[in-house]
């Protein structure tokens, strides 16, 4: 019997080999978009998932409300740490990390590309990663160790085996001893470190600083839900405390104080709100509270294409499959005429079914194979579908997803075709079945809503990104060069003392403005709390600013002044500072200028207010912010430089020549503004160009389907053609009769569309301060685009028909 079915199924397939492409070639493109995509979502959702331990680890933030402004802090006191130790029996081990010396030297050569972070010596315990070299539970006990990575090891070694070797760390170039190795591959996460050396755990309680990054792990069968807030209060008590011993308070409460009491204590009257977030390590690296909407809104995209990109291949092939109803019919009834039941006949289409997807899964790996390349210089990934670290896990999805597809597109038809009834289908044609064309028009238009609704929403993501690009954020990005400031010596050089080195770099060739700033715009770093105006709180965000810093960026003033070297001693005895728009507008200033507030124990005297500038990214609205200069440089961290447009880069080099006198025996690290931004924006292009990339694929596997359609809808009536041209109906009627079916299907298509795509858009574009409104016009492109493509498919098969001679068609009648 199954060699039976062999036979008949390629013959089958053979007879209808047009179709029989059409299916294999979009089942084919559809797995390969679905296996690319299924490939990049495993690679991102993979990260800190290595060990069943880490399903107990957790990374602590904090969430700060200060009136109506949030600030969501990623780091915590490390007091923390050390009073979980001593008072909560639920976690296991708990430990603080913090960034460490950047700049990482062996064999006279800086490796600036390489992440330094610090560890407490608990770090390993509480965070398992898997080691290729030394001991996990002592690695960090030295004071000069140091435990590198495995890409870091062969980076500079060019062998893992390192133990004992050393490396040069930190500015004062001290040696550290290699202690142990860990396997990066695969302990792929969050925590971006090449190289970890230890800390100590400060001794002095603190709550004030909010420092360090924290990592909890709970003790097996501990339940999260009720250890979690007891760590809360535990810090919430701790920190209410501490606050009124150094407010001269005494808190008479003997125990714990509920996160009320609390609350009351730290709020002193304020609006204002502090909780604790517990991040799961295994969610950080997709959706975390404290890098934003674009990772998650990425993750939610390409799950959407995928799944889509199948399902609108699986509607081609029923689709197909159901036209072809008509020429199966009476094989069927004969079938069961002569006793074949119908448990077999579903067994025999849907073995069919598993040919043709069989041949379209091979060659969609072929395809995957040969885009492979494309996708990971788009995604600036490395993907690889046989050497995957977790290939037998892709194996399975791909099998499940393969037996899916085969019952999606098989197992209807098949059942169809089973339901025949020979009384019926032996007794003349079954091509014009009312069921049949009722289903194909429910597949066209689910296949065309699916289509059209990816177009829109990239034509709207691509907007919005071109919106981004364009809008002016209030500042130069243009010709702006960012330079870190490395040393000590520099950075506790008093202001007027860098204004010698300041005027140095003024005098190069091609230099406009130089300036110093604590933080380059897109960049990261950066200070922030609450301010005290007349009973009034607001969280505002510091930037510590050297002269002609609004200058150099092309920041514009709207009254008041910015700060000069002639009034340098003024405004540093009698703090001045420069407030943005943002500030003024929250605090409600009439009259700004002159205005005196509290900042962290200082007194500020307004200067100037300065015309909101964007430097932090489109999700957040401007924050209030003011700008100081400081008698001392230990704050800042950046030199910017404005550069005229002429030869950009020969005034690179001779700014490089003259850092190499003022920094000695280091190379300058500098990054243009323009391309701060663009790496900003990365994830947004990234979304824009997959969306542009797979909704091209939709629309033509959905075309694909459409001119198998028309083509077979043209032949079956044939005949009705030839006699309405011996009636004398024009070309131009038999067009306009052959393409309403499919125009009034694809309209209809178009309208839901529309609606599902405007919530979708609107919901996503909510995620910015600074948006595009939903285009109007986007949708009449959509439409006409897509009924212009589905007139032209159909109209070439019809006019075809057309073009027939009727004698063909009619001679046998």
């Amino acid at each position: 019997m199954f060699k039976l079915n062999l036979k008949i199924a390629f013959r089958n397939i053979w007879k209808n080999r047009s179709a029989s492409f059409i299916n294999i070639a979009g089942l084919a493109f559809g797995l390969a978009g679905f296996i690319l995509i299924l490939l990049y979502l495993n690679y991102e959702t993979g990260y800190d998932k290595w060990s069943p331990k880490l399903k107990n680890v957790y990374k602590v933030g904090v969430h700060f409300r200060v009136g109506a402004a949030d600030e969501w802090w990623e780091t915590m006191p490390a007091s923390f740490i050390s009073l979980i130790r001593e008072k909560s029996p639920d976690v296991e081990s708990a430990s603080i990390t913090g960034w460490g010396n950047e700049v990482v030297e062996h064999d006279r050569q800086f490796y600036y590309e390489l992440n330094a972070r610090q560890a407490d010596s608990t770090f390993f315990s509480t965070f398992p990663f898997t080691f290729l070299q030394g001991d996990i539970n002592t690695v960090l006990n030295q004071p000069k160790s140091v435990v590198v990575n495995k890409k870091t090891a062969l980076l500079l070694f060019g062998t893992e085996q390192v133990l004992g070797k050393t490396i040069k760390l930190g500015l004062k170039k001290e040696v550290h001893t290699i202690t142990g190795v860990w396997d990066n591959e695969k302990n792929r996460t969050h925590f971006w470190a090449d190289v970890i050396t230890p800390m100590s755990m400060p001794k002095d309680e603190h709550w004030g600083n909010f420092s360090y990054n924290s990592y909890i792990r709970l003790k097996d069968g501990v339940d999260p839900d009720i250890a979690l807030p007891k760590l809360t209060r535990l810090f919430m008590d701790a920190k209410a405390r501490w606050t009124a011993r150094n407010a001269n308070k005494v808190i008479n409460t003997k125990g714990l104080l509920t996160i009320a009491e609390a609350q009351a204590i730290l709020n002193e009257g304020r609006d204002s709100k502090t909780e604790l977030i517990y991040e799961p390590v295994g969610s950080v690296y997709t959706s975390s509270v404290f890098y934003g909407k674009s990772k998650t809104t990425m993750m939610y995209v390409l799950s959407a294409l995928a799944i889509f990109l199948l399902v609108i291949a699986c509607i081609n092939f029923t689709n197909l499959a159901i036209a072809h109803a008509g020429k199966r019919a009476r094989e069927i009834g004969v079938k069961k005429v002569l006793g074949v039941e119908k448990r077999m006949l579903v067994v025999q289409f849907l073995f069919e079914t598993f040919l043709q997807t069989t041949c379209a899964f091979l060659l969609g790996l072929t395809l995957v194979e040969l885009l492979l390349p494309y996708f990971n210089s788009l995604l600036g990934t490395q993907l690889s579908f046989f050497a995957a670290g977790n290939a037998f896990i892709l194996f399975l999805q791909v099998s499940v997803v393969f037996i899916l597809v085969t019952l999606c597109a098989g197992l209807y038809p098949a059942v169809y075709f089973s339901g025949f009834l020979p009384v019926k289908v032996l007794k003349g044609n079954f091509d014009r079945s009312a069921r049949g064309v009722l289903i194909r028009k429910v597949l066209v238009v689910t296949q065309f809503v699916i289509t059209c609704t990816f177009i829109i929403c990239f034509a709207v993501m691509f907007s919005q990104l071109k919106f981004m690009r364009s809008k002016d954020v209030g500042l130069q990005r243009a010709q702006v060069l960012s330079v870190n400031v490395q040393t000590d010596r520099i950075k506790e050089m008093p202001a007027d003392k860098f204004e010698q080195i300041r005027q140095r770099l003024k005098r190069i060739e091609g230099v406009k403005q130089v300036t110093l700033s604590s933080r380059s715009p897109w960049g990261n770093g950066g200070s922030s709390g609450d301010l005290n105006y007349l009973g009034q709180n607001l969280m505002v965000q510091d930037y510590y600013v050297g002269f002609d810093y609004f200058e150099t960026l092309g920041a514009v003033l709207k009254s008041g002044r910015a700060f000069s070297n002639a009034n340098f001693r003024a405004d540093t005895t009698n703090v001045g500072s420069v407030v943005n728009e943002a500030m003024v507008k929250a605090l409600g200033l009439k009259k700004p200028i002159g205005t005196v507030y509290e900042r962290g124990g200082v007194n500020y005297r307004i200067l100037g207010v300065v015309k909101d500038f964007n430097d932090q990214g489109f999700e957040t609205e401007v924050k209030p912010s003011h700008f100081i200069v400081s008698a001392r440089w230990y704050q800042y961290g950046n030199l910017l430089l404005s550069i005229h447009a002429e030869n950009p880069q020969e005034t690179l080099k001779k700014i490089s020549e003259e850092w190499a006198k003022i920094e000695p025996g280091l190379p300058i690290r500098s990054q243009w503004l323009d391309d701060s931004f663009a790496k900003n924006m990365k994830d947004y292009q990234r979304q824009g160009v997959l969306m542009q990339v797979f909704s091209i694929a939709t629309l033509c596997i959905a075309l694909l389907g459409l001119f198998a359609l028309a083509t077979y809808n043209a032949k079956v009536r044939t005949r009705e053609i030839a006699v309405r041209r011996v009636l004398g109906a024009s070309t131009s009627g038999i067009l306009k009769l052959l393409n309403k079916e499919f125009v009034g299907l694809v309209a209809l298509a178009n309208m839901i569309a529309f609606v599902i795509a405007y919530i979708l858009m609107n919901k996503w574009l909510n995620g910015f301060a600074y948006r595009i409104e939903v285009p109007v016009l986007l949708f009449v492109l959509t439409g006409f685009l897509s009924l212009s493509l589905t007139i032209l498919t159909v109209s070439w098969q019809a006019y075809k028909a057309t073009m027939t001679n009727p004698v063909d068609a009619l001679k046998y009648e």
